[in-house]
């Protein structure tokens, strides 16, 4: 029992180092403060779970550095790859992308992320985790108990808020993915009729008309929620957790104003093929 509780205290220790290296790494890259990650609170857990695997896995092989490094890169790889992938699965929409980066997998990992995984992972088991073992150590076990229960009840509470309204996030970005696969088909039915004769392109066109005026009435309600979220609300309101959501993931607003604009991209170029099919006849 005293085993499991150490782990998982570790757990919130890392997640919440984690958090401060990641914003302020972030808030340095974008010039504005960044309160990095999922949650509300002070914690990213992608490191406290990082952190705790390599606890278990890695640190027991303290005296072989390269192996180490070599074990750091694989267990932090697969935790970075399948974050991303339950991530994506949950919500819809990616936290973060390495599609551009030389050597990646799927865009979840990349070999210059999976390097610095390796560094970071020999200065952790050599020099950050014995000094944060030692501190532990010297903590008064009865008080350890108290602790854990407090920062548990307050980590669970943040966590069961985050997913609620981040699965509001999830709805839009599955529309959005929605809107893209409806209107590339109908793009498709309306380019495959242009050249041919001109009651076949009107047929086509009126077949799709009903479907695109309803598809316009909830791209617009779907924009207007997403562009509300992305601007963040006022500088003196409090921001709700889908505006900071955005705000502190800088990647995922990206990502959801990309998707936007193939959505305005499609509706360009149906318009577009209407035209033509008319002036051609």
């Amino acid at each position: 029992m005293q085993e499991i509780m150490k782990y998982i205290l570790l757990f919130f220790f890392y997640s919440f180092g984690g958090w401060c290296l990641e914003s302020t790494y972030c808030s340095i890259g974008e010039k504005k403060l960044i309160n990095r990650g999922f949650l509300t609170g002070p914690l990213c857990p992608i490191y406290g779970t990082a952190a705790v695997v390599m606890v278990v896995l890695v640190y027991p092989f303290r005296e072989i550095p390269l192996l180490v490094f070599i074990l750091g890169i694989v267990v932090c790889d697969i935790v970075e790859f399948f974050t991303s992938l339950i991530m994506e699965k949950l919500f819809a929409a990616r936290w973060w992308d390495y599609t551009y980066e030389f050597c990646n997998l799927n865009g979840r990992i990349s070999l210059k992320h999976s390097l610095h995984w390796g560094v970071v992972s020999v200065v952790f088991v050599l020099m950050i985790h014995p000094a944060v073992e030692g501190l532990y150590n010297k903590i008064d076990s009865k008080y350890l108990k108290y602790i854990l229960i407090i920062v548990l009840l307050i980590f669970l509470a943040d966590v069961a808020n985050a997913v609620r309204k981040a699965l509001d996030i999830r709805k839009l970005q599955i529309k959005l993915n929605s809107f893209i696969k409806t209107l590339s088909d109908i793009l498709a039915g309306i380019k495959s009729t242009v050249g041919d004769k001109y009651t076949t392109i009107q047929t086509e066109i009126y077949k799709h008309s009903d479907r695109i005026q309803e598809y316009k009435s909830q791209i617009d309600i779907t924009f207007d929620k997403l562009e509300s979220f992305l601007n963040g609300g006022s500088k003196t309101k409090k921001k709700s957790i889908e505006e900071r959501f955005f705000y502190n993931n800088p990647f995922l607003a990206k990502y959801t104003r990309k998707q936007m604009e193939r959505v305005r991209n499609l509706i360009d170029d149906i318009k577009a093929n209407i035209y033509e099919g008319e002036e051609k006849h």
